[in-house]
């Protein structure tokens, strides 16, 4: 998909890849501007994200996410500069995603939170969302890897606990045995490790630029807040800590807040790109 347009001084052209996006989907954006610009940005709603900038000011490229609840249908997603030099509106496709519906068996306790309990799920909460809160503007991956040798699945399933609670799974059930080495997907920073209530043994790492990977229901974190980790550092080890139903590694991802499937990112060329021929 491609479109240009002509605003004051810059003529702008958008390329989306792949041109439709199914829920939870992440596309390559690359925009080509026919005078330099300082910058541009991704207008999604209330999300503005920026995109990088090659030295010539003229090619810019960056990574959209769909959240796996996205509304099915086109969507619109504005390109701007801050100055206001240039402007486009780049049309997606949302296609619907292929989730199933789980119906799990799980110890009540991760159904109906005791009380005693439930100011810990609470300060949990806040932890997660101050790590996300914490997020590094600078991109620090080139490229990513499965955390464990073992195929995924069920991301974005719809779930039903002991017939009750209803939730979207946000990310891929890795099943693998219980002392399994789990490595880091790409460079990255440790935003959070510790152990929480729902997801056990967990580590969220921020890989700058808006991208997060998490890992879950270790049985062992090997990392501490704030540790900087390549590509393949080992983070922990398989578990079956948290509300699970088995030895397995959840492994999911957010971009710039948008819940996606990580498998997207293991399709990806290496970064940083070079030279304004280079494609996302």
């Amino acid at each position: 998909m491609s479109v240009s347009s002509v605003l004051l001084a810059a003529v702008l052209t958008a390329t989306a890849a792949p041109k439709a996006l199914p829920q939870g989907g992440v596309a390559g954006i690359r925009v080509v501007s026919d005078a330099p610009l300082t910058g541009l940005v991704l207008v999604d709603g209330e999300r503005r994200i920026p995109l990088e900038r090659d030295p010539s000011g003229r090619s810019f490229s960056g990574l959209f996410g769909l959240d796996l609840d996205a509304k099915v249908g086109t969507r619109e997603v504005i390109v701007e500069s801050p100055d206001g030099a240039a402007r486009l509106a780049l049309p997606l496709k949302v296609l619907r995603g292929a989730f199933r519906i789980q119906k799990l068996s799980v110890d009540p306790k991760y159904v109906e939170v005791p009380p005693g309990e439930q100011e810990r799920v609470k300060a949990d909460g806040a932890r997660v969302n101050a790590a996300y809160r914490s997020a590094e503007a600078a991109r620090r991956w080139s490229s990513f890897a499965r955390p464990v040798a073992f195929e995924g699945g069920n991301f974005g399933a719809r779930r039903v606990y002991n017939g009750k609670t209803q939730s979207f799974h946000a990310g891929l059930d890795m099943s693998a045995p219980k002392g399994t080495p789990v490595a880091a997907a790409a460079d990255g920073r440790v935003a959070l490790a510790g152990d929480l209530y729902f997801s056990g043994g967990t580590v969220l790492l921020d890989h700058g630029g808006g991208l997060f990977t998490s890992y879950m229901h270790l049985s062992r974190v090997d990392v501490k807040d704030g540790d900087i980790v390549a590509k393949g550092a080992i983070l922990g080890l398989v578990g079956a800590t948290g509300r699970v139903t088995g030895p397995h590694l959840h492994w999911a991802a957010k971009l710039n807040g948008a819940r996606v499937n990580p498998e997207a990112f293991l399709l990806l060329p290496v970064w940083p790109l070079s030279g304004a021929d280079a494609t996302p």
